[in-house]
């Protein structure tokens, strides 16, 4: 179950965002108006981040090149400029709302819809640990605060921000509602992540993007992409079980989680490249709601690495990767 101390310190005083005297003036100017911005109703961060994010999605950024070329390229949508604006108002939605999620989990029964609660519930009833693989769709930090909220633990594995007090705002937002992250810098981390295992928790990672670590390429869109793998290693060894779980918008203020297990007899590929499908099966339905931007493919399966400008070049002139 959630920690009451951390669901009230969140809950009940959104400030505890703000205690980083060690921070540079900037960085804590950030923090501070991160903790004022946490007090606002969740309807109306929700409401602002959105208009704030589509407004900065008409600004011809090296992201925003990025991000409509390859909905063209790879979506094939008829409109990419419209996608890439409404995918960075889902962004800064995701971000405003995730300051302070205590509110919507307190009306999670209105607001969220979870048709597999029943097999979760059940695959968490089992003696594995569980892997969870999800992605940056929806709001992905409530998706972990939903399952926690509803009483099952979750362990993360992620990457600090690179930012300082970009990472104490991150650090603090997701203690605030329970969740233990496993940070990759750690050097405890390894261990960690072991005993989670021996503890039949469920660990959690987002593996939708291009990073550097250990990694396999697999189909997504139809092109080979470089997909995060070591935690997969990692639990086949463990005997874990494996299921996929995302969350997306289904109206405002209205959320639904997409969650399925995968056959035990899968190998790390083929649980790799079944993510992938299921994933692109429900960005093609919701497709503003990736992270379009990301430089996805930007890595190939012959080591080469493109930098920004030449991944830009070849999107635009839809040359073979």
């Amino acid at each position: 179950m959630v920690n009451p101390s951390l669901e009230r310190s969140s809950q009940d005083d959104p400030s505890i965002l703000c205690d980083s005297a060690a921070l540079p003036l900037l960085g804590r100017l950030s923090i501070a108006t991160a903790s004022t911005l946490a007090r606002m109703p969740f309807s109306v961060r929700s409401a602002v981040g959105w208009l704030l994010g589509y407004c900065v999605g008409f600004f011809p950024s090296r992201d925003q090149k990025i991000g409509r070329a390859q909905i063209g390229l790879y979506l094939q949508h008829k409109n990419p400029s419209a996608i890439i604006r409404l995918a960075f108002a889902n962004a800064a939605a995701t971000l405003l709302e995730s300051l302070n999620i205590q509110p919507i989990l307190r009306a999670h029964r209105k607001h969220i819809s979870c048709p597999a609660w029943d097999d979760i519930k059940r695959w968490t009833c089992e003696d594995r640990p569980i892997v969870a693989l999800t992605a940056h769709t929806g709001n992905w930090d409530l998706l972990a605060a939903y399952i926690i909220h509803r009483g099952i633990p979750i362990s993360t594995v992620g990457r600090e921000a690179r930012n300082r007090a970009v990472q104490h705002i991150l650090a603090t937002m997701r203690l605030g509602y329970g969740i233990e992250t496993i940070w990759r810098s750690d050097r405890r981390g390894v261990k960690r992540l072991l005993e989670c295992f021996k503890e039949k928790r469920v660990v959690a990672a987002l593996i939708d993007q291009d990073t550097r670590v250990d990694s396999v390429f697999v189909p997504f869109f139809g092109s080979p992409a470089k997909t995060p793998s070591s935690l997969i290693s990692i639990g086949k060894r463990s005997q874990a079980k494996f299921v996929s779980a995302f969350l997306f918008r289904v109206g405002f203020l209205r959320y639904e989680i997409f969650a399925q297990e995968f056959p035990d007899d899968l190998s790390e590929q083929e649980i790799l490249a079944t993510f992938n499908t299921r994933l692109e099966d429900l960005v093609r339905r919701y497709p503003a709601q990736w992270v379009w931007f990301h430089k996805r493919w930007r890595s190939r399966p012959d080591g080469t690495v493109l930098s920004s400008r030449e991944y830009l070049h070849r999107l635009r002139h839809k040359l073979p990767f």
